[in-house]
C-alpha cells in the first residue's frame, strides 16, 4: 500500500523489549529489511533470541541515561538515521529528551505539549466532546492532601483509573491496578485509601460502567505525518483482552474493519491541536444504546500495531517515508479483514460468544488469515520457537487464573 524507499538507511532503536517492541522489530525488518535495537533493561525471550533484534541493556529509562545510549549509537552508526520509538508510556520523556538534545535522530512520538494534553484524561475527554465524540460520565477526584472525599454520584457499578497515566506507572510496579471495577461506595473509599497510604498524590477518574464483554471495544490507529497530515487509518473491533492485573485492558486478538466515520473525528481531533506522529484510541461500544464512547487515546503506536500491518499497511513505512525520506505518503484507509491473536485460537473461541462474530473468526482461520506478530518466518529459529510456544501455552493459565469466563461487562 506505501512505496518503499528500498535505499533508506535506517537503524530502528525501540525503548523497550514487550511483544509490542517484537511487532515494532518486526515492521521495520519487513519494510526495509533492517535490525533493530531494543534498548531495555532485560528484553522477553523472544527479542533475546531474535536475529533481527540486537539488545543494548540500560539500568534505567530515565532520559539522562536514554540520551547517553542513544547518543553512542547514533554516533557508531552515522552512515543511517535513528528512527527511536517506543510503545511504553512512562519511557515517552526519554525519547522526546533525545529528540531535543541529540541532532539527526527522528522519532514519530509527539511533543510534550501535545501528549500533556490527550494524557490527562479529564482534557482528553474535554477535546472529545469538542469534536463530536462522545465519553462516559466522569467524575475527577483529587487524592493530594487529606481533605475527605465525597462519595461519587455516579451510579455504581462503576470503573476507576488514574486520570494521568504517567504519573501512575511506578503505582502498578506496587501491585495497584490499571482500571478498578468498583460495585460499591465502600470499595472506592478503600481504594483512595490505599492510594494515599502508598503515597500518590495525583488525580483519578470515576467513570459510569459501560456494559458489554471484550468483543465490544474498539481500536483505532493514526498516523499523522510531520505536515499535519493523517496518512494511516487502522481499526479493529477487539474479540479478547489481557486481563491479568498490570495488563488490564490490553487486547490480545482482534479483527480489523473499516471505521471511516470514527476514523476522520479521530482525526480532526488531534490536527486541530498540532498532534504529530502515532495516536491509538480505546473505544467501547455500548450494547444498551450503540453510542461509542471513547475512553483514551495512547500517544504511541499500540502494543497490538501489528494488526495494521497484517492487514496491508506497515505503520513504520508511514513513519520513515515521511521522517527519513520526507516523501508524501497516503492517505491509506486499511480495509482488508483479517483475525490478529496474540493467543491460541482454541483459546480465543471459548469468549466469543456472538454466533456471527465467531463465524467470522473461524471463516479468517479456514482462510488461513490468522497473524500473530511472534510468527516470523524470517525470524525463525528452534530457540525462539519455544519462546513463542511457551508464551502462548502461558496464555490457558493466565485466563483460567484472571477471566475463567467471559462476563457482561468484561470486569
Amino acid at each position: 500500500m506505501v512505496r518503499i524507499s528500498h535505499d533508506a538507511s535506517i537503524l530502528p532503536v525501540i525503548l523497550g523489549g514487550d511483544i509490542g517492541a517484537y511487532a515494532i522489530g518486526r515492521e521495520f525488518h519487513e519494510a526495509y529489511g533492517c535490525k533493530a535495537i531494543s534498548l531495555i533493561q532485560e528484553p522477553i525471550g523472544i527479542i533475546k533470541h531474535s536475529r533481527i533484534f540486537e539488545h543494548v541493556r540500560c539500568t534505567t529509562t530515565e532520559p539522562e541515561e536514554i540520551c547517553d545510549h542513544v547518543r553512542r549509537i547514533a554516533v557508531r552508526n552515522r552512515d543511517k538515521t535513528v528512527v527511536l520509538i517506543t510503545n511504553s508510556e512512562p519511557c515517552i520523556p526519554a525519547v522526546n529528551a533525545a529528540k531535543a538534545q541529540i541532532e539527526g535522530i527522528v522519532s514519530p512520538t509527539p511533543s510534550a505539549e501535545v501528549i500533556a494534553q490527550v494524557s490527562n484524561k479529564n482534557r482528553f475527554n474535554e477535546l472529545c466532546r469538542a469534536h463530536g465524540l462522545d465519553t462516559p460520565a466522569t467524575e475527577l477526584v483529587r487524592l493530594a492532601g487529606n481533605e475527605p472525599i465525597a462519595p461519587s454520584k455516579i451510579a455504581f457499578p462503576l470503573v476507576a483509573k488514574p486520570a494521568y497515566s504517567p504519573e501512575y506507572a511506578s503505582f502498578i510496579n506496587m501491585g495497584f491496578k490499571k482500571v478498578y471495577f468498583i460495585e460499591r461506595q465502600e470499595q472506592l473509599d478503600e481504594l483512595w485509601a490505599k492510594l494515599r497510604d502508598a503515597g500518590f498524590a495525583g488525580n483519578f477518574l470515576v467513570q459510569e460502567l459501560i456494559g458489554g464483554d471484550d468483543t465490544y471495544m474498539d481500536s483505532v490507529t493514526l498516523y499523522i505525518d510531520s505536515h499535519g497530515k493523517t496518512t494511516m487509518f487502522g481499526g479493529a473491533q477487539v474479540l479478547l483482552e489481557d486481563h491479568a492485573p498490570s495488563m488490564l485492558g490490553n487486547p490480545v486478538a482482534m479483527i480489523t474493519q473499516p471505521m471511516d466515520d470514527v476514523w476522520d473525528k479521530c482525526a480532526h481531533m488531534l490536527t486541530s491541536i498540532g498532534y504529530r506522529g502515532f495516536a491509538n484510541f480505546d473505544i467501547k461500544r455500548d450494547p444498551a444504546t450503540g453510542r461509542r464512547l471513547f475512553l483514551e487515546v495512547n500517544p504511541r503506536i499500540g502494543r497490538n500495531s501489528f494488526y495494521n500491518c497484517a492487514a496491508g499497511a506497515n505503520p513504520m513505512a508511514f513513519c520513515v517515508e515521511d521522517l527519513v525520506c520526507g516523501r508524501d505518503v497516503g492517505p491509506v484507509r486499511i480495509t482488508n479483514e483479517i483475525l490478529y491473536s496474540l493467543v491460541p485460537t482454541r483459546l480465543l473461541r471459548r469468549y466469543v460468544r456472538d454466533p456471527e462474530l465467531l463465524a467470522r473468526v473461524d471463516r479468517l482461520m479456514s482462510q488461513n488469515r490468522v497473524f500473530d506478530p511472534q510468527r516470523y518466518a524470517a525470524d525463525r529459529s528452534l530457540r525462539r520457537m519455544v519462546d513463542v510456544e511457551l508464551t502462548e501455552n502461558n496464555q490457558y493459565r493466565k485466563f483460567a487464573r484472571y477471566y475463567p469466563e467471559p462476563t457482561e461487562t468484561s470486569f
